[in-house]
């Protein structure tokens, strides 16, 4: 309980001073867990336990008195990445369903799974790169929408950007992945995502609650 209670302030929520808290995707410690945070809001933080046995996710309202300390961390962390380079995704639904493809490579990455997307190369736009990884790694036509979920940091210099597309031309097949799969709301933790993509799992959920055809 020490190694517990440490990382927590007087008001019994998390002391981001103690625990490097920044944004989404960051991980934090709490005693011996890795904590990933998944969702940051008006209302909130929410982070879930990245390996180990299951654990509760930590929550902390923004009514405690760790909050201001929370906003400035994430105000200065988004002010750092104003120049990070940007990597897309995209969340392409067809019919309800949401398109993920399971990687083949690197060692340690191989088997999980991922939303298509890559780096946005010098002078592209994200919606460009959007089409054209769609185009490499899958064969097919998209048109991006709207952003989906927050931009998640992938290192201090590179942020993940997803964003909704709608699929206009082709059938998906995995060119340099192991499979495709499409996948409802309710199967959207039935794979196991890459680190990054499972931060956006509850904004992929909503989405996909938006798009939902009448």
């Amino acid at each position: 309980m020490r190694a517990l209670s440490a990382a927590f302030g007087a008001e019994g929520v998390l002391d981001p001073s103690r625990a490097g808290l920044v944004g989404v995707g960051d991980e934090i410690r709490v005693g011996w867990s890795r904590m990933r945070i998944v969702e940051l809001g008006v209302d909130g933080l929410r982070a879930v336990r990245v390996g180990g046995l299951p654990a509760p996710p930590l929550e902390i309202p923004s009514t405690g008195g760790a909050w201001p300390r929370v906003t400035a961390r994430v105000h200065a962390k988004a002010a750092a990445l104003r120049g990070a380079r940007v990597v897309v995704g995209a969340a392409i639904v067809r019919g309800g369903r949401l398109l993920a493809q399971q990687r083949s490579y690197p060692a340690e990455a191989a088997g999980l799974w991922e939303l298509p997307g890559g780096r946005v190369e010098p002078g592209e736009s994200d919606v460009d790169a959007v089409r054209r990884e769609c185009l490499e790694e899958l064969g097919v036509d998209v048109t991006p929408t709207v952003p989906v979920g927050p931009d998640v940091v992938l290192r201090d210099d590179l942020i993940l950007r997803v964003y909704g597309a709608s699929l206009d031309r082709g059938e998906p097949h995995p060119h340099d992945h192991q499979a495709v799969a499409w996948l409802t709301e309710g199967t959207l933790d039935t794979v196991t995502w890459l680190p990054a993509d499972r931060v956006l799992v509850p904004a992929l959920r909503t989405f996909l609650r938006a798009v939902q055809p009448n």
